[in-house]
């Protein structure tokens, strides 16, 4: 039976960035997983720097459970920054993405599901582990960080079609990731290099992974960060993770008969015009002009008095992001068959 670990508070230098608070915990969490007998679960940290940035973790794990992130681990992690800053780090998205792409290879490709089955057993990673595993190790390789989006910028009165920005982004891992796959490499190589297509692909789907909002309260060049900035009434409290969640705002039960119910609702007949689209810049485009529309469109930003949002806007984001993972599961199905088939 898994038992509970309370790592008691601890303080870093004052000033601390809340980036650096962040992997200092993550530092800790992976220290005391590493040092527990078989494993330990739930485990909660809490750390607090010099000038108020606070960070809060709590990762559920089943007994058994060697490190943050490997096999039999579920992560419901919460980060708290300035006290009301909450990023909500969403499995289930990616997880039903990398899902509707399994089914999809199995009923139209099924010898390009077993080659790229075949990868990720040869690698010790099942589809699920590898959709997420680019954020399992960020906080280890904070040097991914850009990988998992583009920072479009959207400004009020700007540009209708701003320029991209320098690589890297999620639009040139992709590319990068895919002529790896391509190329061949080692298992290591090739089960990495899979795990990040899956979930770059997830990722330039999510409208808010391909925008950032450049405003006088959030000037250039970072903006609010994809929505991380812009603050909101409730929980989720900032606009990113409302949208990180919004494949479905209520407990997935069955991920595997979410997925189903997407491909019934959103066939790939359906799409047939959208998957015609290969071009990765203009899909980060058109995630741009869904946030533009949609996420920011309805919304007023006022930091000193949130904004909550309203039923009829989250109904509106969930069926979009509902359509917007049938794309990602089918779009990373045909790449896979591109580059496996």
């Amino acid at each position: 039976m898994a038992t509970k670990a309370k790592q008691a508070p601890t303080r870093t230098e004052a000033n601390a960035p809340a980036e650096s608070l962040i992997e200092a915990v993550f530092a800790q969490v992976t220290q005391f997983w590493t040092a527990a007998p078989n494993g330990t679960g739930p485990i909660e940290v809490e750390a607090e720097s010099g000038n108020g940035a606070r960070v809060s973790v709590k990762i559920m794990a089943s007994t058994g459970a060697s490190a943050p992130g490997a096999a039999g681990v579920e992560d419901d992690a919460h980060i708290l920054l300035d006290g009301d800053v909450t990023a909500t780090f969403n499995m289930d998205g990616h997880h039903v993405i990398a899902l509707i792409a399994e089914l999809d290879l199995k009923q139209h490709f099924p010898n390009t599901w077993k080659k790229v089955q075949k990868v990720l057993d040869d690698g010790g990673r099942d589809v699920l582990k590898a959709a997420t595993f680019p954020d399992d190790i960020r906080f280890l390789h904070p040097e991914t960080k850009p990988f998992h989006f583009v920072d479009i910028v959207l400004q009020d009165g700007g540009q209708m079609n701003p320029p991209v920005p320098p690589a890297p982004h999620v639009i040139s891992k992709i590319a990068e990731f895919t002529a790896t796959l391509k190329h061949g490499g080692t298992v290591q190589e090739m089960v990495d290099g899979l795990s990040w297509l899956i979930h770059l692909i997830g990722d330039i789907h999510q409208p808010l992974h391909c925008v950032t909002h450049v405003t006088p309260q959030h000037p250039a060049p970072q903006g609010d960060r994809g929505g991380n900035s812009f603050k909101l009434r409730g929980t989720p409290n900032n606009l990113h993770s409302v949208w990180d969640s919004s494949v479905s705002f209520t407990p997935v039960p069955d991920e595997g008969a979410l997925a189903q119910a997407i491909i019934q609702q959103h066939s790939r007949q359906q799409l047939a015009a959208d998957l015609q689209v290969t071009d990765l810049e203009k899909w980060a485009r058109s995630s741009y002009n869904l946030a533009r529309q949609f996420a920011y469109g309805p919304l007023h930003e006022n930091p000193a008095s949130p904004p909550k949002l309203t039923a009829a806007y989250l109904q509106q984001a969930e069926k979009i992001g509902r359509k917007q993972a049938a794309l990602a599961g089918y779009r990373l199905a045909d790449r896979l068959h591109e580059i496996f088939g």
